[in-house]
């Protein structure tokens, strides 16, 4: 059947959909090549691309994978066969970018269908997705709903609260402390002013979830960090860091070296494991095209060994992902940063028994024992001890002349002493023609 891939109101391309199948088996023409998704765009530029593989692994991917915890329990209380069948449901509509599709001569517009500025129904939804049991309401949820398009692991669903879009997430690791990490990112975030998406801790349907706003607006959409990776070739002689913003710095990202930096100096301190590249980027304006900004610091839930068994918990160091390294030492992320000394940890003061009472306080649903808060408190300790001292290295180098500042004062210093010695010399001949 043919139908148009839309970015808001523009027409990206005219496409054959499988409604049975649920995949793209034609791309009949692109009409706004600028407005379509960027990893289209790569495989447009790189001839060795399949234009429709890239298209048809880019839809996919707008769907719930197939890894989401207890997929096959929710998937039996929506009444569908597999997560590829919920986006035809709602237009395959989502909350973290305006790209939509319709049958090509229907009438339908983004503004009377779009989740941004059209309320939703979500209580049954959210039930299923963040539920684990076997029971459960017999009605089926309503799936004209921005949740058939959540990425990631953990049981998710959008809500609304007060008109504002809100992302509730579960946890994954048997701990249960995600939204606890959550919400401990965004207080260190906070505290040293860095740009992030703040995290509140919640209770839903008895269990422990985190909260966060929607930070895309209704003409924004995110470009992920592996697209915009692989929208240019990368010279062999620099680091995938540095490849990363010269990419954004052609594009005139604000701040682009500093907020990237300050996410890698979070994740190597909390020991987060999956930094991985979908979940940074930046926010890209769908009408102007403009890369208006990076997106705030989100998603570190898998941080503070929260996947350990208490009696394996450590702090001393771990592997995390960094770009295309995904096992790189904690205790190599700091040496990334350009100048660790524009960090004030003095403002961290007081984080670990702020962390250490939260944990106590939400222990009922975590189930925690005493001796795995402490280790968690004492390992938070552990790791803002190591950021004060390489920042306390850093401060102390730079206030240590270099070699060249060292030449350059002998250089100035040698030159007074000329220009001394030479009017010393005029004063005496002067009185010699006296």
């Amino acid at each position: 059947m043919k139908f148009l891939l839309m970015n808001r109101n523009k027409r990206v391309a005219a496409i054959d959909y499988d409604t049975e199948l649920n995949v793209i088996t034609r791309i009949y023409e692109l009409y706004n090549l600028d407005y379509a998704p960027l990893s289209i765009q790569n495989a447009v530029n790189n001839r060795a691309e399949s234009e429709l593989r890239v298209l048809n692994n880019w839809f996919k991917g707008r769907g719930i994978p197939s890894w989401r915890k207890d997929l096959e329990k929710m998937l039996d209380k929506l009444g569908v066969e597999s997560t590829d069948e919920l986006l035809n449901k709602a237009y395959a509509l989502s909350l973290s970018d305006q790209y939509w599709i319709k049958e090509f001569d229907s009438p339908v517009e983004w503004k009377d269908i779009n989740f941004f500025d059209n309320d939703f129904n979500y209580e049954g939804y959210l039930q299923v997705s963040l539920s684990s049991s076997e029971e459960g309401s017999t009605e089926r949820p309503d799936l004209h709903s921005p949740n058939n398009t959540t990425d990631g692991m953990l049981q998710k669903g959008w809500i609304i609260e007060d008109g504002k879009r809100v992302l509730v997430k579960g946890s994954y690791e048997a701990s249960r402390e995600e939204p606890i990490n959550e919400w401990l990112a965004s207080e260190f975030c906070r505290r040293m002013g860095f740009e992030y998406c703040p995290y509140r801790i919640d209770i839903s349907g008895g269990r422990l979830v985190s909260k966060c706003d929607l930070f895309v607006a209704s003409d924004e959409e995110i470009i992920t960090a592996n697209d915009i990776f692989a929208s240019e070739k990368k010279r062999g002689n620099i680091s995938d860091i540095q490849h990363y913003i010269n990419i954004l710095e052609k594009h005139s990202v604000p701040n682009a070296r500093e907020n990237t930096e300050n996410m890698i100096l979070l994740d190597g301190v909390l020991m987060n494991t999956d930094r991985h590249l979908r979940n940074f980027g930046v926010i890209r304006n769908v009408e102007t095209l403009q890369w208006v900004r990076t997106a705030p610091i989100f998603d570190t839930g898998e941080a503070m060994n929260c996947g350990q068994l208490t009696k394996d918990i450590h702090f001393s160091d771990g592997k995390g992902k960094l770009f295309s390294n995904t096992s790189k030492s904690f205790s190599s992320y700091l040496s990334v940063i350009s100048d660790l000394s524009r960090f004030d940890t003095t403002a961290l003061e007081g984080l670990v028994e702020e962390y250490r009472s939260v944990l106590l306080k939400y222990q009922p649903y975590t189930e925690s024992s005493l001796e795995r808060i402490e280790k968690l408190a004492r390992g938070l300790s552990v790791r803002l001890t190591y950021l004060n001292n390489e920042v306390r290295k850093s401060v102390q180098k730079n206030q240590r002349p270099s070699v060249r500042d060292k030449l350059e004062t002998l250089q100035a210093q040698k030159k007074a002493d000329t220009s001394e010695k030479t009017v010393t010399t005029v004063k005496k001949s002067d009185v010699v023609q006296e």
